[in-house]
Parts: C-alpha cells; sequence; structure tokens
C-alpha cells in the first residue's frame, strides 16, 4: 500500500461538518475510488470515516481492506453475523434485515 503522508477523515471532520464544496469534492472522490473497486469485483464492508486517509493535498484514499470480499466469493461469516462497524451499518442490516 502506499504511504499516505496526512491524518483520516474522522481526524479532519472531529465533531463538526466539512464545508459544501469539500464534502461535494470528498464525495465524488470515494464514489470514484468505490467503482473503481466493485468494478474489480470487491465489496469493501467498512467504509467509515476513519479508512479515508486524505493525503497532502487533501485528496481522499479508501484503506483498510481486512473485511473487504471478492462479489462472488462464498461468504466466511455466519448467518446473522454482523461484519463492519456497528456505528455505520446500514440500520437495515442492524436490525437484522
Amino acid at each position: 500500500m502506499e504511504y499516505i503522508s496526512g491524518t483520516n477523515l474522522a481526524e479532519r471532520l472531529g465533531d463538526r461538518a466539512a464545508p459544501l464544496p469539500e464534502a461535494e469534492r470528498l464525495s465524488r472522490e470515494l464514489l470514484d475510488a468505490l467503482a473503481h473497486v466493485h468494478a474489480a469485483g470487491i465489496v469493501h464492508r467498512d467504509i467509515k470515516p476513519a479508512n479515508i486517509l486524505l493525503d497532502g493535498d487533501g485528496r481522499a484514499h479508501v484503506t483498510d481492506f481486512g473485511i473487504a470480499q471478492a462479489d462472488d466469493a462464498t461468504s466466511l461469516t455466519e448467518t446473522g453475523m454482523l461484519v463492519g462497524t456497528i456505528k455505520y451499518l446500514a440500520p437495515e442490516v442492524s436490525a437484522g434485515d
């Protein structure tokens, strides 16, 4: 993995929202990155601010593919088992649906 000298999105935001232009730019960068990963057949499964590194120019880099899975792979998780960070799970996933 490339060394990214900077911070992560969680640290950058703290308890405040990013200004709209920055939020829009970061959203586009992250969506582009996820589209690239999905096109390669990989599902990250743990997207959260702490897993988004920001380089010296403020560009976003997705990191921590520790629980990523190929979209055609046999699941190694058990039925009813949650994978990811609870705080960032979709409501229907955390409800068991």
